[in-house]
């Protein structure tokens, strides 16, 4: 069991629909996977299962009790979120070792091939719970020229996290999003993107498709051929990953 954190600080980059559609992907290739929704805005859970309540066990209970019961959406599950969980970060600031409460919760989900956290767009305790638990983190980044600055405080937390825990965390792979090939702005950033030292997934183009994955549940009937294809290499990209290869 490997755990991967979908991470970027900056908002309205394409991280929950990519999530969306990643969980879909994997689980049609036979993967057992459990979701985590570990952002208080509850953006994921309100993608998978088009409802929000406080009244049932969730991400909040994984980090202040320990543990939490997923809900299942078939071949997925789902530890979901709601605004309860904006209690915890202010909860965990008392607490021992607040940074690792994620990582020890997790570690009792062992019957799943990948847990796949999807995160606040933030920099704060949560993702930093994320960050710790995690093997590894994918980073949507949209084809702007302001996502590349975010990135460097990204790798710059990575850094000190190892150097002050001693966990490393791969990046696994730097995920451009909303790419128009006909823009020079979108292929300037495409290739300083390429010019860093990770590997990065083809981008994937803007499309209506790509955004109303995030509200049909995953549906990915509405994407194009080329954007499923390449939807379709992140999946692998993944479970190579999983797999050590």
């Amino acid at each position: 069991m490997k755990t991967l954190s979908v991470v970027n600080h900056k908002g309205g980059v394409g991280k929950t629909t990519l999530t969306v559609v990643l969980l879909h992907l994997l689980a049609e290739r036979g993967l057992k996977v459990l979701a985590v929704d570990l952002d208080p805005q509850a953006n994921l859970t309100l993608c998978l299962t088009q409802n929000i309540s406080e009244d049932i066990p969730q991400s909040y209970h994984l980090l202040i009790k320990g543990s939490s019961q997923p809900i299942s959406l078939g071949n997925i599950d789902l530890i979901p979120s709601s605004l309860l969980l904006s209690q915890a970060e202010f909860e965990l600031v008392s607490m021992h070792a607040r940074e690792l409460r994620l990582k020890r919760a997790l570690s009792t989900f062992n019957s799943y091939d990948l847990i796949l956290v999807d995160t606040p767009p933030n920099l704060g305790i949560l993702t930093i719970n994320a960050l710790i638990a995690s093997d590894g983190v994918l980073i949507p980044v949209e084809t702007q020229f302001f996502s590349l600055s975010g990135l460097k405080h990204i790798f710059m937390v990575l850094q000190e996290l190892e150097e002050y825990t001693g966990i490393k965390t791969q990046v696994v792979a730097l995920a451009p999003t909303f790419y128009e090939k006909h823009v020079a702005l979108h292929n300037k950033v495409l290739e300083e993107l390429q010019k860093l030292p990770y590997k990065v997934l083809p981008p994937i183009p803007k499309r209506v498709g790509f955004q109303y994955a995030s509200i049909n549940r995953g549906d990915l009937k509405q994407l194009d051929q080329e954007a499923l294809k390449i939807l379709s290499t992140y999946a692998e990209e993944v479970i190579k990953w999983l797999r050590g290869t």
